[in-house]
């Protein structure tokens, strides 16, 4: 009976030694590890359970005992009251970095802007979705109160807010109305280094056309606006916006110029709802992604409850976000080929090569946009290989199609 219960210790101390996790925290900030940082072990379930605490060391270094090893798990390290998650599999150890926060960061702006209208003749729906690109050095993360704040047009009522950070999927967040600005709110979300998605939802009263006066929470490098083929929009301002095809049914207009503040005001009149293939609502008319873009794995959340569902979420604003991407960088070429409908040109060198030659501009647009972010989704691309790879595209279409334009 002695051995026999020895041996049944020895057992279950080596099985709990085993279920444990592992890791460093590196501060990215000032390249040294995070000491004293709080590590949250959180199970994976009917929502998130946290299932073991514990702080990092001298080293950055911190160990969790697993409760339910067989279950799905992230790991949470607060820094400077900004959490970094890291889902994890297996026994490896985590490798995790965090940055300090700062409540500004100068000269932080946007890559990309647009908004999304449509109407049933009664209501205006508008969806406003900006790419954040904090490119600070050192890197650091921005948070504050009203780090990202929303402005909306006079009765306009606020739908929903969402936001995607990294890898991350979209996590619905309750804006916070700014004392004594009416029609303003302020999103508390950390802008942590690299691309952060911001959207929001809202509708106003409509009688069959608006004139809106939209405005940029931050300096937006790009933006546009997109809307059903069967609503008219006319620029106040004669040049601002050039128009063009994003897709069957829905036309674009992008600002030929960087946006700062106010949007060149513009009039929308009649009627049109977006067309199902621009959103990916539904799967079944949805068109068909390159065969090579696959559902990304991404951090979970604690809003995220299944998982799939999730995941078809993040395809829906994937595709959304690509949607704006083609508005702006091809609504030039776009047009040349509706007005002109010449075949159109090859794509620089840089974009993938079809075995059969170059493919057209639009064609490898895509497939080169869709394929960026799914690997950086995916976490398959490095944070500096994915800023030099968009650098370097973005430059190529922009050659591309200043040649179309000559």
């Amino acid at each position: 009976m002695f051995k026999l219960l020895s041996i049944s210790f020895l057992w279950a101390t080596s099985a709990i030694a085993a279920d444990t996790f592992t890791g460093m925290v590196h501060n990215q900030t000032t390249g040294q590890p995070a000491v004293g940082d709080e590590v949250v072990l959180m199970r994976l379930g009917e929502g998130m359970q946290e299932e073991a605490r514990t702080k990092t060391d001298a080293q950055g270094a911190f160990t969790l005992n697993v409760s339910f090893p067989n279950s799905l798990h992230v790991v949470r390290v607060l820094h400077q009251g900004v959490n970094y998650d890291q889902s994890i599999s297996g026994t490896a150890p985590v490798q995790m970095i965090v940055y300090d926060a700062v409540a500004n960061i100068p000269g932080l702006s946007g890559s990309l802007g647009f908004a999304q209208l449509e109407s049933d003749g009664k209501i205006l729906k508008i969806t406003e979705m900006y790419l954040m690109s904090n490119r600070s050095n050192p890197p650091v993360t921005q948070f504050r109160p009203d780090n990202f704040e929303i402005t909306m047009p006079d009765q306009a009522v606020l739908e929903s807010a969402e936001v995607k950070s990294g890898r991350g999927m979209p996590v619905k967040i309750p804006p916070t109305p700014l004392k004594g600005q009416k029609g303003k709110y302020a999103i508390n979300f950390p802008i942590r280094p690299g691309d952060t998605l911001f959207k929001y939802v809202y509708h106003l009263p409509y009688h069959g056309s608006k004139t809106l006066h939209l405005k940029v929470p931050y300096p937006i490098a790009q933006f546009g606006v997109m809307h059903p083929s069967t609503m008219s929009f006319k620029a106040l301002q004669p040049g601002a916006f050039q128009s063009g095809t994003v897709s069957p049914g829905i036309l674009g207009e992008a600002i030929r110029t960087s946006v700062t503040g106010d949007v060149p005001a513009f009039e929308i009149s009649g009627v049109g709802k977006t067309p199902e293939h621009a959103t990916q609502a539904q799967a079944g008319s949805a068109p068909p992604a390159p065969p090579r873009v696959a559902a990304p794995a991404v951090t979970p959340h604690p809003a995220q409850v299944n998982p799939s569902a999730a995941a078809d979420q993040s395809r829906k604003e994937l595709w959304l976000m690509i949607s704006g991407i083609i508005l702006i960088l091809g609504v030039g070429a776009f047009t040349a080929w509706r007005m002109k409908r010449e075949p159109r040109k090859p794509v620089p060198a840089i974009l993938s090569k079809s075995p059969c030659g170059q493919k057209p501009l639009l064609d490898a647009l895509k497939e080169e946009l869709f394929q960026l972010e799914s690997d950086r989704l995916r976490g398959s691309i490095s944070a500096e290989k994915y800023a030099t790879s968009k650098q370097a595209l973005n430059e190529s279409i922009q050659r591309a199609m200043s040649k179309n334009s000559t």
